[in-house]
């Protein structure tokens, strides 16, 4: 990583740096590599907090030992790319000491005449053994990502291993950070992709996160003859559009609003053939759920219920009545619909925002929900909690909220600088002066260890699977206690829809690469 950024971030570590401990693999972290340290194309869907990226480092270090690679190139969601560079490399490369030396280097777009980055980043190129390059997946397909990538292609001799942590960022199959990754995993000779989460938000993800693996990884049987017909004259064997067709039943609405444009609007009715998807990505994949995993410790699920006041309910039913006057019989598209429900959702926070005047319109300012958030921080003291929100307005009256019982907040959004985030985390993980932490799920629910929390409380509801599933196992801890995870709802509104949405998506997800893949691959006999 640049030195300006590395200087930055061990300042805010400070004595919290520790040395690696820990180091021997677990159970399942051991069969992995045993069985398929030498298998080029890997899934780990291991349910969050169970060492996904022990698993990936080590399986690289085997094969930097055989001197079947001489890098390895790391893509992360922002933020978390950084965190392999400051703790899991380092901490799990500690486990190889003859390997010599492990050189780290976190992608950050150089300014212009930016010399610390540059000076890093040839000292980094420069190092004669394992480089491990480490790219958000925002930059990588920035022109300068793609001329370092290729860069580190030519150094290492074109003998690199490709690891993707949270793989879902990659599940859109047309976007520029899949394509990149996927031309990397043509390069690479070891391809390993993690996640917790790979297809929560819709099964049809499968088949990006597979391409990167293997081209061939999800074709069906049945559509073999067309595959290698498609191969033979230079086309993807299997497109994104008969992927679809073959696993989900599409319904095809024509669009009846007044707008001028008239399009048709697809809408999946049901998915189809999923055991024949499970059976594919079997080959490919090792699932561990959190029940396989000895010393994990479970999470209490509860909901705290509020109801709203009478200046939220007249404010929600007239947004009701608003929203279906100007909806009338038409058909609403997905983008419309979500941002009316956005708004219903905000009421139930005590405000709305008004787009056209880009100003928050006050409702209630000591809503209900305020109180019941405040009895479950206060209720968990001398304990930790995470308050997760949906949105940042959320956090602001949040934090004024909490500030005005004396609770020190800190807070974890997009806001956040991103030298800054590991302080952050640390001060709520060793400070006893800290004991809540307000944020947003998409910034801080993912890959971050926030295991001194007692207590997870989602403030908004979401129905971003992903988002949900992450966020809930930030206090999780193999060995630790157990967390409380408080869903605050207000029934008979979108918060039940939203919950709804998330806990299906989930169920559909489990089926297919959780437990069920789980439990098809326990039954493999060969």
């Amino acid at each position: 990583m640049s030195a300006a950024s590395e200087a930055e971030i061990l300042e805010l570590l400070g004595d919290a740096v520790v040395e690696p401990s820990g180091l021997d693999p677990w159970a399942h972290q051991a069969k992995e590599f045993d069985e398929h340290k030498n298998t080029r194309s890997r899934a780990l869907f291991w349910t969050m907090r169970t060492g996904k990226s022990k698993a990936v480092i080590d399986k690289f270090c085997y094969q930097f030992d055989q001197d079947a690679i001489q890098g390895v190139v790391i893509l992360a969601p922002n933020g978390i790319h950084l965190n392999w560079v400051i703790n899991e490399i380092p901490k799990w490369t500690a486990r190889w000491p003859g390997l010599g030396e492990h050189a780290v280097f976190g992608w950050e777009t150089p300014k212009r005449a930016d010399w610390n980055v540059i000076e890093a980043r040839e000292k980094f190129f420069a190092h004669r053994g394992p480089k491990w390059f480490c790219l958000n997946m925002e930059a990588v397909s920035h022109p300068d990502a793609i001329k370092a990538l290729r860069r580190f292609l030519k150094i290492t001799g074109r003998k690199i291993a490709l690891g993707i942590s949270e793989v879902h960022h990659f599940g859109h199959a047309g976007t520029k950070r899949t394509k990149v990754a996927r031309n990397l995993a043509k390069e690479a000779k070891f391809v390993t992709v993690e996640s917790g989460t790979a297809i929560l938000n819709s099964p049809l993800r499968a088949y990006s996160i597979f391409k990167i693996l293997d081209d061939d990884g999800l074709i069906p049987d049945s559509l073999r003859p067309k595959a290698e017909e498609r191969r033979a004259r230079g086309l993807d064997p299997l497109s994104y559009e008969d992927f679809v067709q073959y696993f989900a039943e599409i319904k095809i609405d024509k669009q009846l609003s007044r707008s001028v444009r008239r399009r048709a609007i697809k809408k999946i009715e049901r998915y189809k053939n999923l055991d024949e998807m499970q059976s594919l990505m079997a080959p490919f994949a090792s699932v561990v759920t959190r029940d396989e995993v000895e010393g994990m410790p479970p999470l209490l699920q509860t909901e705290r219920l509020v109801v709203m006041s009478e200046k939220q309910r007249d404010a929600y039913l007239e947004m009701v009545s608003r929203h279906l006057v100007e909806i009338g019989d038409d058909f609403v598209t997905a983008k419309d619909a979500g941002a009316r429900v956005m708004k219903l959702q905000q009421i139930l926070n005590g405000y709305v925002m008004d787009t056209e005047a880009n100003a928050i319109v006050n409702i209630d300012e000591d809503a209900p929900i305020y109180d019941a958030l405040i009895d479950e921080v206060t209720g968990t003291l001398p304990g930790k909690t995470l308050v997760w929100c949906r949105y940042r307005e959320d956090i602001r009256r949040v934090c004024a909220k909490l500030k005005k019982r004396t609770i020190r907040p800190l807070e974890f959004h997009g806001g956040v600088p991103l030298g800054k985030r590991e302080g952050v985390r640390l001060a709520f993980q060793n400070d006893p002066k800290y004991t809540t932490l307000v944020g947003q799920p998409g910034a801080g629910g993912e890959g971050r260890d926030f295991s001194e929390a007692d207590a997870i409380i989602f403030f908004s509801s979401t129905p971003n699977a992903i988002h949900l599933a992450q966020a809930e196992e930030r206090g999780t801890l193999k060995g630790g206690t157990t967390t409380t995870v408080v869903r605050i709802k207000t029934p008979g509104t979108v918060d039940d829809r939203n919950w709804a949405l998330a806990d299906g998506k989930m169920a559909i997800a489990d089926s297919l690469s959780g437990r069920g893949l789980r439990d098809l691959l326990l039954r493999t006999n060969v």
